[in-house]
């Protein structure tokens, strides 16, 4: 049995899912990857990335981040190099899990740390974090 989570889905897309499936108890993984595996040749593709976890708490981003997708083998790729983000997965389940957990490492390491130990680079990129998220974390 593989492992599941569950992961954020806006209102809007989740019903063109439901509008999707094949048959009324296909999952939204399965319709997912059916449509990824269908568009193979139109790969890569942009997913936008709309929520991240810190600390255990779903954040929604001021904008998304443009994640691009693209099929290695049996493998998913996704990818932002401007938010230093990679994960490579079996299933696009896994592999938005993976990207949400890099976010959260990079939040640790540049918005989480003594600001006065960055570089002047890595003070850029952890004013790049903050301004994703306006709540208070």
């Amino acid at each position: 049995m593989q492992s599941v989570s569950s992961i954020k889905i806006v209102t809007g897309v989740k019903d063109l899912l439901s509008q999707m499936k094949k048959h009324p108890r296909e999952t939204y993984s399965e319709v997912i990857e059916r449509l990824v595996t269908d568009s193979h040749d139109r790969l890569p593709f942009h997913i936008p990335l709309f929520y991240v976890r810190i600390r255990d708490t779903i954040h929604t981003l001021n904008h998304p981040i443009e994640l691009l997708c693209e099929r290695d083998n049996e493998s998913f790729i996704l990818y932002n190099h401007e938010f230093h983000l990679l994960a490579t997965a079996p299933n696009l389940q896994e592999a938005l899990m993976e990207i949400t957990h890099e976010f959260e490492e990079n939040w640790k390491d540049y918005v989480e740390q003594d600001r006065d130990k960055l570089s002047k680079g890595a003070q850029r990129f952890r004013q790049k974090l903050i301004s994703l998220i306006s709540e208070e974390i």
